[in-house]
C-alpha cells in the first residue's frame, strides 16, 4: 500500500479552510476556522485510510468523494451552530470543506 503523507494533506486542507473562512465570513471567521480544524482532527484516521485505499486502487475517486462527504464529523461544527450561523451559509461551508479535503488528498497521490 502506498505511503501517504497525511500530515501534508491535513496541512494543505487546513490552509484551504482558513482561506475559505477568511474570504467567506467576517463575523464567523474564527468559529469557521476552529470547526474546520476540529473536523480535520476528528477525521484524520479515516482520511488517511480512504486516501491510502484510493492510492492503492482499492476504491475509485468517486467512492473516495462519497466517503469524505459521509464524514459525520462535519455536522458537529459546534462553534458555528452556537454562533447562530444561517443554515445556508453552514451548508456552503461544509461543501467547501469537503471540496478542500478531497482536493488536498487527491493532490497528495503520486
Amino acid at each position: 500500500m502506498p505511503d501517504i503523507d497525511i500530515s501534508k494533506i491535513l496541512k494543505d486542507a487546513e490552509q484551504g479552510i482558513i482561506h475559505l473562512a477568511e474570504t467567506t465570513f467576517t463575523t464567523y471567521k474564527t468559529q469557521a476556522i476552529a470547526d474546520g480544524k476540529a473536523f480535520l482532527n476528528a477525521a484524520k484516521a479515516d482520511l488517511q485510510k480512504y486516501t491510502q485505499q484510493l492510492a492503492a486502487g482499492q476504491i475509485t475517486p468517486d467512492e473516495f468523494r462519497d466517503l469524505v462527504q459521509d464524514e459525520g464529523d462535519l455536522e458537529k461544527m459546534d462553534a458555528l451552530k452556537e454562533a447562530g450561523l444561517a443554515h445556508a451559509a453552514f451548508d456552503n461551508l461544509i461543501n467547501g470543506v469537503i471540496s478542500i479535503v478531497i482536493t488536498a488528498a487527491l493532490s497528495a497521490i503520486p
